[in-house]
C-alpha cells in the first residue's frame, strides 16, 4: 500500500512540475532538467515517465484540457439554463486568477511548440474543437432559432476567449480581470440572444 501511495505521489509531483515549468518558462524552458529540479528528483526519473519533450508537452496539454473540461462541466451543471451556461463557461475560461493565468500560459506555450509539430498540432486542434463543440451545443439548446448560426457564434466566442487569454498571458498587468471581462461582454452581446427564447 505504501509503495502504491509513493508511486502516485511521485506521478502527481512530476505532473505538477511539467505543468508549472511550461507555465513559467514556456516551451523552450520545458526541459527534463528543469522538470527534475522543480519536482526534486533526478532527470532519469523524469525520462522514465516522459521519454522526450513531446511527451512533456502532450502531458501538459492533457492536464490543461482535463482541468478546463472539469471546470466547464461544473459551470454548465450549475447554470440555470443553456444560455447562462454559455456565459458561465466562456467567462470561467478567462485567466482572471493565478491558476487560470498559468493555464493560459501553458496553452500559449503548447501552441507555440505545435506550430512545427503535427502531433502537437493535432492535439491542440482536437482539444480546441471540444470547447467549440460544447459552446455550439449550448447555443443550440438555448436558442433553437439560431441553430444554423450556432457554430459560427461559438467560433466567435472561442476566438475571443483564446485571443484575450493569449494577451493576458503575455501582459497580465494590462489585461486585468476587468479588461478581460469587458472585452468578452462585447462578444457575448453579439453571440447570445438579446432575450431568452420563448
Amino acid at each position: 500500500m505504501s509503495r502504491t501511495r509513493d508511486v502516485t505521489h511521485t506521478r502527481r509531483r512530476l505532473s505538477d512540475a511539467v505543468f508549472t515549468t511550461l507555465a513559467e518558462r514556456g516551451a523552450t524552458g520545458l526541459t527534463l532538467r528543469a522538470v527534475a529540479e522543480r519536482a526534486g528528483c533526478t532527470t532519469g526519473l523524469v525520462l522514465h515517465t516522459f521519454p522526450d519533450k513531446q511527451a512533456l508537452l502532450l502531458h501538459a496539454r492533457d492536464v490543461l484540457h482535463e482541468r478546463t473540461r472539469e471546470r466547464s462541466d461544473a459551470l454548465e451543471r450549475d447554470a440555470g439554463d443553456a444560455i447562462s451556461a454559455v456565459r458561465a463557461v466562456v467567462l470561467g475560461t478567462l485567466p482572471t486568477d493565478d491558476e487560470r493565468l498559468a493555464e493560459a500560459r501553458v496553452w500559449v506555450g503548447f501552441l507555440a511548440a505545435a506550430l512545427d509539430d503535427p502531433v502537437l498540432a493535432e492535439r491542440h486542434a482536437r482539444n480546441g474543437r471540444a470547447f467549440a463543440d460544447r459552446l455550439t451545443r449550448l447555443l443550440e439548446a438555448g436558442d433553437p432559432g439560431v441553430r444554423d448560426e450556432a457554430a459560427t457564434r461559438a467560433a466567435a466566442l472561442v476566438a475571443a476567449v483564446e485571443g484575450v487569454s493569449s494577451l493576458a498571458a503575455g501582459d497580465p498587468r494590462r489585461w486585468t480581470t476587468a479588461r478581460q471581462l469587458q472585452a468578452l461582454e462585447f462578444v457575448l452581446a453579439a453571440a447570445l440572444p438579446s432575450s431568452p427564447p420563448r
